[in-house]
């Protein structure tokens, strides 16, 4: 649909911008998992979420919807689960777009 929209020039450029916030989103992520502050956590997985399902990254929304929510409910086991699942989609979705698009 974005292609239809703006074209392959306009794809390849929101894609390379979600990719670099997505890194600095997730590296936040992580460390604020080791610090404990799972608020936070839930909060940066929010931040990932509709912009990874808006670019087909499926698997990587999903993997931080999880983690928001049990980031939100308290439940620390799952969220710190959902930290690792994040990073994975991630590298993931990252070659998927890379390969896509050319490395950002």
């Amino acid at each position: 649909m974005l292609r239809g929209v703006g074209g392959d020039d306009m794809v390849a450029m929101l894609v390379r911008t979600f990719v670099q916030f997505a890194e600095e989103r997730v590296e936040k992520l992580v460390e604020e998992a080791g610090n404990g502050r799972w608020d936070e956590v839930a909060s940066i997985a929010h931040s990932i979420k509709l912009s990874a399902r808006q670019l087909g990254a499926e698997a990587l929304g999903d993997a931080c919807a999880e983690t928001e929510g049990a980031g939100r409910a308290g439940d620390v086991p799952r969220t710190s689960a959902g930290v690792e699942a994040v990073r994975r989609e991630f590298a993931a979705a990252r070659a998927w777009m890379d390969a896509l698009t050319g490395p950002a």
